[in-house]
């Protein structure tokens, strides 16, 4: 028997894309902080308002139109972020604290809703053109089938990252990386919860040696958090790769420009105690991902180790799961993967933490 609150429940999922469009929109806004910071019900006017005050004087800015922001607030009450007392009317709830005091969530809304919501569409069109051919290959996902289909041959070429370079906006992802969704525990405490000794595996090895690495590290937010935890880390200790340096005047680690993605360079840095890589493979098809860890073994001595920290395929990741193979071709990946990948490459792995939500880790050690 059809039930009605059933089908409704099922029209709400099913709209919520059409939603979520307008995030970004409420971003620009400012709404969040316009709404959690007001100690009365905020309208479309009160948010206009803000945002009028908010621009700087003698400016040429465009003032989006009363319309837009109603419907827009409409669409935040429609996802839950905030809430809606009557027509046009509404109030903060938890999320819409979470929002607007985490600038983080606000740029990873922005560029998950974005890249998702233009790569999901074309997930049917693209599987039907090619025979339902599946998982996706790097470069090759639904993401650059929808910039071929409008005609944009440069960025259909482009892998995500090369694009937000390309369009200025890798700051904003930076922003997005160093936080998450959620501030987590720091790395340390994390570590420590899943049972893995970092500070044995620092004494592991030559004093000489580099003590970490961290593989597409963005701003260095890991290992500024590992260097609260071991002060006696000197910036000479810490070095993270990126293939954009241009990340502004952080002094307390060391950046080295590497695009892991460049088959043709190796992992310049040899030796090292430990390598990071921090949800870097999940941006990765099993075969690219497999490289990468070939050509850091490539790199390791036998002192050496590979942290990984990822999410862990399971109902909790679905969504991450779903979006790395969208626009990358990657995945999220449980322990039976880990180890072929890791016999691929030559290595193995010595330790693998997997928790329910959030990451976890996975050691790797030459063979």
């Amino acid at each position: 028997m059809v039930s009605v609150a059933t089908g409704a429940e099922l029209y709400k999922i099913l709209s919520t894309p059409a939603l979520l469009a307008y995030v970004p929109v409420a971003a620009h806004l400012n709404l969040f902080n316009v709404v959690a910071e007001s100690d009365k019900p905020v309208s479309g006017q009160d948010v206009l308002t803000a945002y009028k005050n908010g621009l700087p004087d003698g400016g040429d800015s465009v003032v989006p139109g009363l319309p837009l922001i109603r419907d827009t607030l409409l669409a935040m009450a429609g996802l839950g972020f905030v809430n809606g007392l009557e027509e046009d009317l509404y109030t903060a709830n938890d999320l819409t604290h979470h929002l607007a005091a985490s600038p983080g969530s606000i740029h990873g809304a922005i560029h998950h809703t974005t890249e998702m919501l233009l790569a999901a569409p074309f997930l049917v069109r693209k599987l039907k053109a090619e025979n339902f051919a599946y998982p996706f290959r790097d470069r090759e996902t639904p993401f650059q089938f929808a910039y071929k289909m409008m005609g944009n041959e440069d960025y259909a070429k482009k892998d995500l990252y090369a694009i937000m370079a390309a369009e200025g906006r890798m700051d904003s992802f930076n922003t997005f990386m160093g936080e998450k969704f959620t501030k987590a525990q720091k790395a340390h405490d994390r570590l420590r919860t899943l049972g893995y000794d970092l500070n044995a595996a620092l004494k592991d090895g030559p004093s000489t040696a580099i003590k970490m690495v961290d593989i597409g590290g963005g701003r260095g937010h890991l290992l500024l958090e590992l260097k609260d935890a071991f002060p006696q880390l000197q910036t000479e200790d810490l070095i993270v790769e990126e293939f954009n340096d241009d990340l502004g005047d952080i002094s307390e680690v060391k950046f080295v420009r590497w695009n892991y993605k460049d088959q043709s360079t190796p992992q310049p840095i040899k030796g090292a105690l430990i390598y990071h890589l921090s949800h870097v493979l999940h941006n990765l098809p099993d075969l690219e991902a497999t490289r990468l860890l070939q050509r850091i073994r490539e790199a390791m001595a036998p002192h050496s180790r590979l942290l990984v920290h990822e999410l862990t395929r399971n109902v909790q990741s679905a969504g991450m799961h779903a979006f790395m193979m969208l626009v990358f071709g990657g995945r999220e990946r449980v322990s039976s993967e880990w180890h072929q990948m890791a016999a691929l490459a030559g290595l193995q792995v010595t330790f693998e933490a997997y928790p329910d939500f959030g990451p976890g880790l996975i050691e790797f050690r030459t063979t």
